[in-house]
């Protein structure tokens, strides 16, 4: 489905209300799996693929501190909220390994937020670089500012990705 870029921050919006709302319900640290895709059709087949097979991982790597899990479809695609007892930090320092050591990590943005602020634990905070760009490994933000490659060779690229991955696990 195709959402213009107005709904697609309305709807970001929302999230970060209703994350706030469990934070302060829930009294833990939350999590966030949201396909890293370009554009303004972010709820396809290749997302939801994707956002799947990352919950199935963190889910498993969380399962004794999981304690709510909610999976949406929205403007800004699938989305995956969890509420897990464990600390922030520990969360996030394996959240960038699944990042970085899965085939799909790259392709998936898994934020942790602190519920006593409820401030995102950025990557910095921990002594890690900024993430690579799919394309070339410059820093994706740079990339993305600049749009240095198009958005059709950056689908293109996680299409083939995917694809890779789907025949290399059957």
């Amino acid at each position: 489905m195709t959402y213009t870029p107005k709904e697609i921050l309305e709807e970001r919006e929302k999230r970060v209300h209703f994350q706030k709302k469990l934070m302060d319900r829930f009294e833990m640290s939350l999590v966030s799996i949201r396909a890293n895709y370009p554009g303004i059709n972010k709820d396809n087949y290749i997302t939801n693929e994707i956002v799947q097979t990352m919950d199935k991982i963190v889910s498993d790597i969380m399962y004794t501190s999981l304690e709510f899990k909610l999976n949406r479809s929205t403007a800004e695609g699938p989305t995956i909220t969890m509420m897990i007892n464990k600390d922030p930090i520990e969360i996030k320092k394996l959240m960038i390994q699944v990042e970085e050591k899965h085939p799909l990590g790259r392709f998936v943005d898994i934020d942790v937020y602190n519920p006593k602020d409820y401030s995102s634990i950025g990557r910095g905070e921990l002594g890690y670089g900024p993430r690579p760009c799919f394309l070339c490994e410059e820093s994706a933000q740079i990339c993305a500012r600049s749009k240095k490659h198009s958005i059709l060779e950056i689908i293109a690229h996680i299409e083939k990705a995917y694809k890779n991955y789907k025949e290399k696990k059957y």
